[in-house]
């Protein structure tokens, strides 16, 4: 008796989460410009599993081996490591409804390069990476959209290396708009948030907010919530060089 309880909650556990989370995994970048009953045929093929994290705890480790997808059915998980001296450093975060990490999924050395720890209640939808397979191999736009999202990440990245060449915040801040100003000319509206710049600088959101409010005292920039106007070019074009 004991035994069929514990099936039927399981069961019941499955059914819950079925429901609840297909609305929010159709969502995912993955899954763009798919009909969401399709990607649930899909998933349910491929044998998808879902597990619960509570807020703390560790889903997965550096170093071990990632042998299936991961998507964040709910809340907020913290790609992380340590410094040497311990100090725990966060490299990205990552809300639902986003992959983990796909770039590694398909690496040669598919290890992972951080540990993966929920900081919010978190559900997580694993599909193996041979199921994965064939899923891409049967929908085109998931292809695509998998693609998308690996070249995106991939200029990321890149953009984070080129900012670690600039020694000072204001550097970093001024290269950014530099950039913007190229593209969307003196005034433009800036659609990342500090906490987002920070992240792509690899500095902490107080440091950037005071650096920009000294460069607006020093007369280079003007700020008006998202909005920001270049008002002395040469100033920025100082800060970039130093």
């Amino acid at each position: 008796m004991r035994e069929d309880r514990t099936e039927k909650h399981i069961f019941v556990l499955y059914l819950i989460l079925h429901v609840n989370m297909l609305p929010s995994i159709a969502l995912s970048p993955v899954f763009k410009g798919i009909d969401p009953d399709v990607v649930g045929q899909l998933l349910d093929e491929a044998g998808y599993s879902a597990r619960q994290y509570a807020s703390g705890d560790v889903i997965a480790l550096k170093g071990s081996r990632l042998s299936s997808l991961m998507i964040v059915a709910e809340g907020v998980v913290a790609a992380e490591t340590a410094d040497p001296a311990g100090k725990t450093l966060k490299i990205d975060s990552i809300k639902a409804p986003a992959l983990v990490t796909p770039f590694c999924l398909y690496a040669p050395n598919n290890v992972l390069p951080v540990n993966i720890a929920a900081r919010t209640p978190v559900v997580i939808v694993q599909v193996g990476r041979d199921a994965f397979t064939s899923m891409l191999m049967r929908e085109r736009r998931l292809l695509e959209n998998f693609l998308e999202i690996i070249s995106s990440r991939d200029k990321i990245l890149s953009d984070r290396v080129v900012y670690l060449a600039y020694k000072t915040i204001k550097g970093k801040f001024a290269n950014y708009l530099l950039n913007k100003m190229e593209t969307e000319g003196m005034s433009f509206r800036n659609d990342l948030s500090q906490r987002e710049m920070a992240e792509l600088f690899g500095v902490t959101r107080p440091a950037l907010a005071r650096a920009i409010g000294e460069m607006c005292a020093e007369g280079a920039i003007y700020v008006s919530s998202k909005n920001i106007t270049i008002l002395f070019a040469e100033k920025l074009k100082q800060y970039a060089k130093n």
